[in-house]
């Protein structure tokens, strides 16, 4: 048996239930018992054991113990997580782009879930078969190196990289390269073809475009082959503040215009935009189009999805969800406002001055990014202990929380009445109050993880904090 390391609580099960497609391309979750049975015997105290130990010791497993029972059952461990991760795939591209661009998680799935693990028999039950066949998550496994990454990183890279998959979400207008990959893949002599044959931009901007676009080249290139030679291969990243203010200074001088860092990062993204669209329109892909990184709610009731009879959303479906989405970002607005003036009222009966510092501590923390160490001088406090006690982030979050719950819970159920009988309704108010849970429960934690690994000095972007800045810009305006 495995020596088990106890580092992060994770969903064992992913390793013994197999996600398939039905022939109706619904998808299916299946346990598989062998499997179950065999990863409890390698690791039979479960809870604690990490992702990354699991899957280094089930392909550990399949190379030294070749042609052997074991060697198989540790495979099959390995291809329940694959089948897993791909749903998971799909499902985040779905609820980022579906809604705006016409598709929905079952048309990914086609492309990518063509694992033929288990096969149904006659009696309706599921075994296992083996298969001449190569699936997509036995090429992935064939080509994972547990040295160089966790299984779930390798899965995400290989399924948005299927060219299939590719193709049809270009044809849907997505295209899945971030806006600094396009501007770091783009000379400013093709920028400037490209600008001059599809966009009616004027020659001074499309000069100006291309001396932004070679300054970015020199400040943020130069980074990116520092952390090349360091051994770093992050995502590339939005440039810190530090990287727009040495572009800015760039353009100036060669072209006698100054720039804030703000205009600098608006008119980058701007060029990434029209160079996605040019990509898009290339490669016969629709135009209509979104940035990678840009922020969305996630607005897909699961239980649409469920009850899904084709590879298609209907007009209904779709009309739920674009309400189901407007309700969301309403009622978190509405939230975040109601709490903070709850707070604030509060403060005000203790003491005046106490309020304005905390809606000034607010906004250091979440529009600036900025420490508890450094925020503690400028509301009148030394210690960063004193400024978590102050602000308490913490409870803040909770209530939102809270409220977004309170709030969103009789709107989805006026909203669904409009959409089911009467009679199911009953039956799906818990099912309603899951997944709101689950939803909301996500937004909270994008910000907490947000928070352990913060971009000093840049504003939280997590959803949460780019509506509490919203708030405080329009209360102060």
């Amino acid at each position: 048996m495995f020596g088990v390391e106890y580092k992060t609580v994770v969903q064992i099960s992913k390793y013994w239930e197999f996600v398939k497609l039905d022939s109706s391309s619904k998808h299916q979750v299946k346990m598989v018992i062998v499997a179950q049975n065999y990863l409890q015997n390698q690791f039979p105290g479960l809870t604690g054991v990490s992702d990354n130990l699991i899957q280094r010791q089930l392909w550990l497993q399949m190379h030294q113990s070749q042609e052997t029972e074991d060697a198989y059952l540790a495979e099959v461990c390995l291809r329940c997580y694959i089948s897993q991760q791909i749903y998971q795939v799909c499902w985040d591209l779905t609820v980022k782009f579906g809604v705006n661009h016409g598709f929905s998680c079952p048309d990914l799935l086609s492309f990518v879930l063509d694992d033929d693990l288990l096969l149904e028999t006659p009696n309706q039950s599921w075994v296992i078969q083996s298969s001449v066949y190569e699936s997509l998550a036995i090429t992935i496994l064939k080509t994972f190196d547990p040295t160089k990454g966790s299984l779930g990183a390798w899965v995400k890279r290989y399924v948005k990289q299927q060219p299939e998959l590719k193709r049809f979400l270009l044809q849907h207008g997505v295209f899945l390269v971030s806006d600094w990959a396009l501007l770091n893949d783009t000379n400013p002599q093709e920028l400037q073809r490209i600008l001059s044959e599809m966009y009616s931009l004027t020659t001074g901007e499309i000069a100006l475009a291309c001396e932004l676009l070679s300054a970015y080249h020199q400040v943020y290139r130069e980074e990116r082959i520092k952390q090349r030679v360091a051994g770093v291969t992050l995502p590339c990243q939005v440039p810190t503040n530090k990287q727009l203010e040495q572009i800015a200074e760039e353009v100036g001088s060669l072209t006698g215009s100054m720039l804030s860092p703000d205009v600098v990062l608006r008119n980058l993204q701007q060029i990434a935009s029209h160079l996605r669209q040019y990509r898009i329109t290339a490669q016969n892909g629709s135009v209509m189009t979104v940035s990678w990184e840009e922020v969305q709610i996630q607005q897909v009731v699961e239980q649409f999805e469920n009850r899904e009879n084709n590879s298609r959303l209907d007009a209904e479906q779709l009309e739920f969800m674009q309400l189901y989405q407007a309700e969301f970002s309403a009622s978190l607005k509405e939230a975040i406002s109601q709490v903070i003036e709850d707070w604030i009222r509060r403060l005000l009966r203790k003491q005046v001055s106490k309020a304005q510092l905390f809606i000034t501590g607010l906004r250091l923390f979440h529009c600036q990014g900025q420490s508890m160490t450094q925020i503690a001088p400028q509301i009148g406090l030394t210690k960063q202990y004193e400024v978590s006690r102050f602000l308490n982030l913490n409870q803040l979050h909770n209530d939102i929380r809270q409220r977004l719950l309170l709030i969103m819970r009789s709107r989805v159920s006026d909203l669904a009445t409009k959409f089911v009988d009467a009679d199911d309704l009953a039956s799906l108010d818990g099912e309603i109050e899951t997944i709101l849970n689950e939803q909301i429960s996500e937004i909270i934690q994008e910000l907490e993880s947000e928070v352990k690994k913060p971009i000093r000095n840049q504003p939280l972007s997590s959803l949460l904090s780019v509506n509490i800045c919203r708030y405080l810009k329009r209360r102060t305006s």
